[in-house]
């Protein structure tokens, strides 16, 4: 009897995720849980994270159990907050490895963000098979790092820079939500003139203050007919709601303004047109969903891997406004456009077709979830195993 219920114990599938704490690095890591193919869900993340896996806890009856880890970046240049990097560095590495020790996870699976770190060298330690994923066109930092150690080294740009001395990668997209590829599923249609024109608006996990303003300003001064057709479906920062709101009520324009929308899918569900940032779960919610999009890449974000994410869609299904570059009347020239000549977002919606087609071939007739879930119990999985991306 001891040794049935022993049996059973060492047969079950842990599997443990390490996240950075943005939304780029924990909508993947929800997207995988969510598949629910594993026995147990071992996370550790930092505190923004731990928020976003608490808000996912109160809707799924998942079996997860989240840790935050304190960690501070190294890249900052003041010696005092370096050697409180190396601290808290060590001291989540002490914690990975007792964490690895009480749950012995089979498989762990890193996300990126620099609180990866630690549980990854620690599982290498331990001899468990790991597997880092890339969600961005360009490889962040830790990714990099880690990527040495790694057995497989998973991209969701089929050419992603800065990976050509590492061997063992492939290319596995970015995993979104199922609900994603059934929008995709779904035949696009533009409205006919009794029904709203919906413009979902969105600047990633922290809102973008460009779009409350001049987004919010450019949609304010369309011609009347189109401000009484369109219906937008806008998420701000905290401090933007009122104004943001106000403006459109001002303006006589059906709107609905959050700080945040629990699910989103539901928004690109109604969407014809979206403005968004260009982070990589973004982008791979555009393709899955094959809605048309204006990407407006964030200007300061690392690498600039949130225009190379945009370049990867633009004249496939998406259009790029460069903040730093072009003007506001150019963003407001395309928007227009577009209204006017919505023929251009069914052309849109066909090319993401075809783009979308190429990846899911390019995967073996899977989402990209799926891959990745498939890749991750693998029960045959070779450690030594040379994995290269597909041509």
């Amino acid at each position: 009897m001891k040794n049935n219920k022993m049996k059973k114990i060492n047969n079950k599938k842990v599997i443990l995720i390490a996240a950075g704490g943005t939304g780029g690095h924990i909508y993947p890591a929800l997207s995988i849980i969510n598949k629910e193919k594993f026995d147990k869900h071992i996370v550790i993340t930092d505190l923004r994270g731990k928020d976003y896996f608490t808000k996912f806890l109160n809707e799924k009856n998942i079996n997860i159990l989240v840790y935050a880890h304190k960690v501070i970046s190294p890249s900052n240049q003041l010696i005092i907050n370096k050697l409180k990097s190396l601290f808290y560095f060590v001291l989540s590495f002490i914690k990975s490895i007792l964490l690895i020790i009480k749950y012995r996870p089979t498989r762990v699976l890193g996300f990126g963000g620099y609180p990866s770190v630690a549980p990854v060298l620690a599982a290498k330690i331990f001899g468990i098979t790991t597997i880092i994923h890339e969600q961005n066109a360009v490889i962040g930092r830790a990714n990099k790092l880690l990527s040495t150690i790694s057995n497989i080294l998973a991209l969701s740009f089929e050419n992603t820079k800065n990976v050509s001395n590492n061997k063992n990668f492939i290319y596995s997209g970015n995993p979104v939500r199922d609900e994603f590829f059934d929008i995709g599923k779904s035949k696009y249609a533009i409205p006919n003139n009794e029904d709203k024109f919906h413009v979902l608006i969105y600047g990633g996990s922290l809102g973008a203050s460009f779009f409350s303003e001049h987004l919010t300003s450019i949609i304010c001064s369309m011609p009347e007919h189109i401000k009484k057709r369109v219906k937008i479906i806008q998420q701000v920062r905290k401090e933007d709601i009122d104004k943001v709101q106000g403006k459109y009520i001002q303006n006589k324009i059906d709107c609905e303004i959050s700080v945040f929308f629990n699910n989103i899918f539901t928004k690109f569900k109604l969407a014809h047109l979206v403005i968004t940032r260009a982070g990589g779960s973004t982008v791979a919610e555009i393709i899955a969903s094959k809605k048309p999009a204006i990407l407006v890449p964030l200007s300061n974000s690392l690498d600039n891997h949130q225009l190379e994410n945009a370049l990867y869609i633009k004249n496939s299904g998406g259009w790029i406004f460069d903040e730093g570059k072009n003007k506001i009347s150019e963003l407001k020239k395309l928007i227009n456009n577009l209204f006017i000549n919505p023929h251009k977002l069914i052309e849109a919606n066909k090319k993401l077709n075809k783009l979308s087609n190429k990846l899911t071939k390019l995967l073996n007739n899977k989402t990209s979830t799926d891959f990745l879930t498939d890749l991750i119990i693998k029960k045959d999985f070779d450690t030594n195993e040379e994995v290269t991306k597909p041509c």
